[in-house]
């Protein structure tokens, strides 16, 4: 440090609290350009777990919409088709090819493979909204922390700059101050040494 630069801080003895506040907000907004995005994208899932809380506390309109959708799969049809073909051809080999125990007994095949067709299409609904609800929580947590930690960080810049700005006002108090205090040990010393 140069004597100019010692002059420069005794006559503006603010500065380097100043200096040192800018930094602490560089800093502030840098975080929070990594952080926010974070937080922002878990804020955005509030709503959908909330919505997928609501659904799920109501499982019979749940199913209900979902049963709506339902479509028999093509793998299904075909079952189905084989079914009341070989129960057609089995029946005919026994001599009963339009009885109606032979007829209940392919209908009968035929809904139960609806039946398991459905469950199975229900099934693989609710895999994948529980999928969906677990990624959902998962960015919910993050976005979560990411907000704890932007408030920590709010904190400690605000105690950072409380800190900054409090030793740039006393700093020219401070600087009169170490000077009495100079001229006085010097008085002293002269006057106490004679």
């Amino acid at each position: 440090m140069g004597i100019f630069d010692m002059i420069g801080s005794w006559m503006n003895p603010g500065k380097g609290y100043k200096e040192a506040g800018k930094e602490l907000t560089k800093g502030w907004n840098q975080s929070q350009q990594f952080q926010k995005p974070y937080w922002q994208a878990g804020l955005d899932q509030m709503g959908n777990l909330t919505g997928a809380q609501n659904e799920l506390m109501e499982p019979q309109a749940l199913q209900n919409k979902w049963a709506e959708g339902y479509e028999k799969s093509p793998y299904a049809k075909q079952l189905q088709k084989e079914a009341s073909a070989g129960g057609m051809d089995a029946a005919a080999s026994m001599g009963l090819g339009g009885s109606s125990a032979a007829l209940g007994n392919i209908q009968q095949s035929s809904a139960n493979i609806m039946n398991a067709d459905r469950q199975q299409y229900m099934n693989d609904l609710m895999q994948k909204y529980m999928s969906g609800v677990g990624i959902g929580q998962n960015m919910y947590g993050i976005g979560a922390g990411m907000g704890q930690s932007l408030g920590q960080g709010a904190m400690n810049y605000g105690e950072g700059m409380g800190q900054s700005k409090f030793g740039q006002y006393n700093a020219g108090g401070q600087n009169f101050s170490d000077l009495l205090n100079m001229i006085g040990k010097g008085a002293s010393s002269y006057f106490g040494g004679r």
